[in-house]
């Protein structure tokens, strides 16, 4: 068997076993295709590919310039450069290899689809909807692709643009999780709430932990006047991460709000404990201390916070005051 024929079978095992994920397998046949001394670019395109798909970026990097070495017309190689170069957070590299893909082949939408996150995550969006509109174009059946475009549309305001494209890729898939979170941002943006509701509910059906989300559940029902549901939500995020200050916070400051004050000092109790110089939990501190008839308390909360320099002694002596003037 010649050298040739050797190298292309062993590239055809490795790539076998890559396809059907026994990457050690794979490997042992690249390598020994690699022993030929045979530069291939397909060889060195798909052992890239499988550094790349056990996230060791740094070393399928120079596989894929390699590659390019020998052919600089590859658009594989380019485009997997690409991605690597994202990984890697090496972004005007990046930008640079999703270019020359498109300069080489036009109707490659990976690429196109490249772009335009780089551009979200610069912030360009103008750029972004261009790539994602062009990749669309190459292939509108992707819901991916749409989501893409979808998440420009939500974070220009452009609310009931996002929400339609949503729809259509639940009417596509209805359990796809992007399209759920993003049709239930957009209608919260749009003051929608029983709408929003009803999405983020489905979304968090999907990923209960998902805390920003159930967050963003919580604001809704708090915006529609549901209290109770929107307090119920903030305990189950605070089950995932007690540690969260911002939620203990909100929480303890809900239940003064809804008149159960056992629980808010619970809550801002164990909010100081683990943040001592939250200012804020302390005012709220001693306003449920207040409510409880815990005076002397109340008032020694307040009066620690007059000696703070900041916006909190002006807050604490207001509410000193009214505590005094119960007396």
């Amino acid at each position: 068997m010649s050298n040739q024929s050797q190298l292309t079978e062993l590239i055809n095992l490795g790539a076998m076993q890559q396809l059907s994920g026994n990457f050690e397998a794979a490997e042992a046949y690249y390598a020994k295709a690699a022993d030929l001394n045979e530069p291939n670019v397909t060889l060195l395109n798909n052992r890239g590919m499988l550094f790349y798909q056990q996230n060791k970026f740094a070393e399928a990097r120079p596989l894929f310039e390699r590659a390019l070495e020998i052919d600089n017309h590859n658009t594989s190689a380019w485009l997997n450069l690409a991605n690597t170069e994202v990984l890697l957070g090496q972004y005007d590299k990046a930008l640079q290899a999703f270019r020359q893909t498109i300069s080489l082949k036009a109707d490659q939408f990976e690429a196109w689809e490249g772009l335009a996150k780089l551009y979200m995550l610069s912030a360009d969006m103008e750029s972004a909807e261009t790539c994602w509109l062009k990749a669309v174009e190459l292939n509108p059946t992707s819901l991916s692709l749409l989501m893409g475009l979808a998440q420009v549309y939500l974070s220009t305001g452009r609310y009931d643009e996002a929400f339609e494209m949503a729809d259509y890729v639940l009417s596509e898939n209805p359990q796809n999780s992007r399209a759920l979170q993003t049709a239930g941002l957009a209608q919260l943006m749009l003051k929608n709430y029983s709408m929003a509701t009803g999405y983020l509910i489905r979304y968090l059906m999907l990923f209960p932990t998902d805390i920003a989300v159930r967050n963003h559940l919580a604001v809704a029902y708090l915006q529609s006047g549901q209290l109770s549901e929107g307090a119920a939500e903030y305990g189950r995020i605070l089950e995932y991460h007690p540690e969260h200050e911002e939620i203990r916070l909100n929480l303890g400051v809900l239940c003064l709000g809804l008149n159960r004050f056992d629980e808010a000092l619970a809550h801002l109790t164990h909010l100081l404990e683990q943040y001592p110089e939250n200012k804020k939990g302390k005012l709220y501190l001693g306003i449920a201390l207040a409510n409880l008839n815990e005076r002397d308390k109340a008032k020694q909360v307040f009066e620690d916070l007059l000696n703070d320099p900041g916006e909190w002694a002006a807050h604490a002596k207001k509410q000193l005051d009214l505590l005094m003037n119960l007396n």
